[in-house]
């Protein structure tokens, strides 16, 4: 008899378990089976103790979770790490991870793998990596440290803490991963931008655990991160072959984002019409995708198509897009509208988000209703919002060359008790590289003292940069001396305002100073000292330096670079050598436009007709609508005294039916005046 009572028993709680974890579904039935509970007295029973706390946990009713832990019934010495571990889970998924901490340091029993994986993922959270470090000790002191759980949870945190190295470890030495330890390793990479190190996990997972959809969008956005477009497609590629190609929202997104990244707009915009599901972050995706890439108008027709075919509304991401694509037009109207449909008045909020606002204000700003970005600056109330808004004013009108206007905001904001940052001068100064209106940028760098700012590196480089450009060497040069910590930008900076001077020697003086300090050039240093070198004719160490930053520095040089060279061949009269760079270099052909311009102007110079006519022939190919190449090598024909030549290259010139526009020149009022007038226009006609 008593053995069947306490089959019945077991089987009663049974039952009430199996309810509560697999039947209930909300929190009144909850209610009910809790009630159920206390009625037979299995209310104290620790297993269905723990399945409440759980389930209650589950519907965000902590307060009640918490009164459960609590019960007098449960006495401290039954309250194994089951039900520790059952309410550390429910503030887990309810976002409280201090929560968990504080219950962790209360803790009265050993913690188990479990314990360690909710503790070490909510020190993630709050990035409390101290705190993870000595729990990973615990952790390693119970032999749990490369346990699947506590292991991936180490993983995430020390990728969190960008530091790789402990993490792969951790990750070399788990006996057994499952696809989570994968994928946090390689997510780890991928945030770091280490291309390299993601793929190569990626291909040994395939063949280990597959690929999920976590795993593709990872490698995926290490691809974009890096602008590899190359490998980027193959793993289009491959997501198409696993299943992934056009039906998988996150894996479709994050292939748009890369694409985006690496400046492939039409795969981006193929991939977007082959998409099966486009959710909000599609359209804001490619929407946003035109604007960096200065399309637009193709932004609005997006957007209207997607308000006409679509139910999605827009999101805060959509209106931001839209609103730039509007500033970049100037188009008000279109912009007014925006604002008074979707903004004004909207239950989402969006009258008062700061963000929309601030761009409402560039965008009216950039379309000259400053007036009205005054009145909408009252909507935005804290003051470092405040702050960005007068920012996007002030970038407005540089962008639109208002600098009165943004001289006048810079005071005004100051009048009105809102403190410009460093992103203010940051934005004003390049405003000021110029000597006509240097007495402003002089009284901005006296603001930026005042302020506080001037020890900011990025704006002592500014400054740097300002003065060299208004012709003001030795300011430049005090400011690059007051730098403590100075970087390779100031160093370039520097360099680059000597180069601006003509003082081609100090600036090679520099570039080796800043060598011998340890100090590693990138790109910019070397266009600024092999521009130094083609102002100042130094032809032997511009030749030295080039083959320095292949060499030496492993810098592989862009076009800019390839254009010093060119120019410092061409002022110093040898145009074989500049032909010979050119036509040998693997560049692409439409970028090298500038390169056989600045060779056909230098043949004219040098009455060089026969490479001046090889240089002719890339242009004619290139640019076949530029009058200006058919134009020159006339002039050097007839410098020649090639005069039949000239004469079949204006013919072919009057065969296409092209003309030069006559150039104009300044006089010192300002006014434009016809070159023909201004310097004699000889007729080649």
């Amino acid at each position: 008899m008593q053995s069947k009572t306490i089959r019945s028993w077991q089987e009663l709680k049974e039952g009430i378990a199996h309810i509560i974890s697999n039947v209930c579904f909300s929190r009144k039935h909850l209610q009910r089976l809790h009630a159920y509970t206390i009625s037979f007295g299995l209310h104290s029973n620790l297993y269905i103790c723990t399945l409440l706390i759980t389930k209650y946990s589950s519907f965000g009713d902590l307060e009640t979770a918490l009164r459960l832990f609590n019960d007098g019934n449960l006495e401290p010495s039954r309250k194994r790490t089951l039900v520790w571990n059952s309410l550390m889970r429910g503030y887990s998924r309810n976002q409280q991870p201090r929560s968990v901490l504080d219950l962790y340091n209360r803790m009265e029993c050993v913690p188990d793998s479990h314990t360690f994986n909710l503790v070490i993922t909510a020190c993630s959270h709050l990035s409390e990596f101290e705190l993870g470090s000595r729990v990973h000790s615990l952790a390693r002191g119970r032999g749990l440290e490369f346990e699947v759980l506590t292991g991936t949870a180490l993983i995430t945190m020390y990728c969190q803490a960008r530091d790789l190295i402990t993490a792969r470890g951790l990750f070399d030495g788990m006996p057994v991963r499952d696809v989570i330890s994968w994928n946090a390793m390689i997510a780890g990479y991928s945030r770091e931008g280490l291309l390299h190190e993601v793929l190569a996990l990626f291909r040994n997972m395939r063949f280990v655990q597959g690929t999920t959809e976590a795993t593709m969008v990872s490698v995926i956005l290490a691809c974009g991160h890096q602008n590899s477009l190359q490998d980027g497609v193959v793993i289009h590629a491959h997501a198409i072959k696993v299943g992934f190609g056009t039906t998988n929202q996150f894996v479709c997104n994050s292939l748009l984002q890369m694409y985006i990244k690496c400046r492939a707009l039409n795969s981006a915009l193929i991939l977007f019409d082959a998409m099966i599901l486009k959710d909000a972050v599609t359209w804001s995706t490619m929407m946003g995708g035109y604007v960096q890439n200065g399309q637009s108008t193709d932004t609005l027709n997006l957007f209207n198509r997607m308000i006409l075919d679509t139910q999605i509304l827009p999101t805060r991401p959509i209106l931001l897009n839209v609103l730039l694509a509007c500033a970049d037009l100037g188009d008000m109207q279109v912009g007014e509208q925006i604002e008074e449909d979707y903004i004004k008045g909207s239950r989402n909020g969006f009258q008062s988000d700061a963000r929309l606002n601030t761009v409402l204000i560039y965008m009216y700003t950039k379309c000259g209703k400053i007036e009205t970005s005054l009145d909408l600056l009252e909507r935005i109330s804290p003051q470092t919002e405040n702050v960005i808004a007068w920012n996007a004013m002030i970038k407005a009108c540089a962008e639109v060359g208002q600098v009165d206007w943004a001289s006048k905001l810079l005071v005004e904001m100051q009048r009105r008790d809102i403190h410009p940052n460093s992103i203010t001068f940051l934005t004003l100064l390049p405003l000021f590289s110029s000597a006509s209106i240097l007495r402003k940028g002089m009284e901005a760098h006296a603001c930026t003292i005042k302020r506080g700012f001037e020890s900011e590196i990025s704006v002592a480089n500014s400054l740097i940069e300002m003065y060299g450009k208004c012709g003001r060497i030795q300011h430049s040069r005090d400011i690059f001396n007051g730098i403590t910590n100075k970087d390779v930008v100031s160093w370039s900076l520097i360099i680059k305002s000597y180069a601006w001077n003509g003082n081609g020697m100090e600036a090679l003086h520099l570039f080796q100073v800043m060598r011998e300090e340890g100090m590693k050039p990138n790109h910019i240093t070397f266009t600024a000292v092999l521009s130094a070198c083609s102002h100042s004719g130094f032809v032997e160490k511009g030749r030295e330096l080039f083959k320095c930053m292949k060499d030496e520095y492993e810098l592989q040089p862009a076009m800019e670079h390839y254009g010093c060279m060119v120019d410092l061949f061409c002022r110093a009269g040898l145009l074989s050598e500049a032909y010979g760079l050119i036509e040998n270099t693997i560049i692409d052909a439409h970028d090298s436009v500038g390169l056989w311009g600045t060779l056909l102007s230098a043949c004219r110079i040098h009455g060089n007709w026969v490479i001046g006519e090889a240089a002719a022939r890339h242009l004619f190919y290139l640019e076949p609508r530029n009058a200006a190449n058919y134009m020159m090598l006339a002039y050097i024909y007839i410098s020649a005294g090639r005069t039949e030549c000239a004469n079949g290259v204006l013919r072919l010139l009057r065969e296409k039916g092209l003309r030069k526009s006559p150039g104009c020149s300044w006089h010192e009022e300002g006014n434009l005046i016809p070159a023909s007038e201004s310097i004699g226009m000889v007729s080649l006609y």
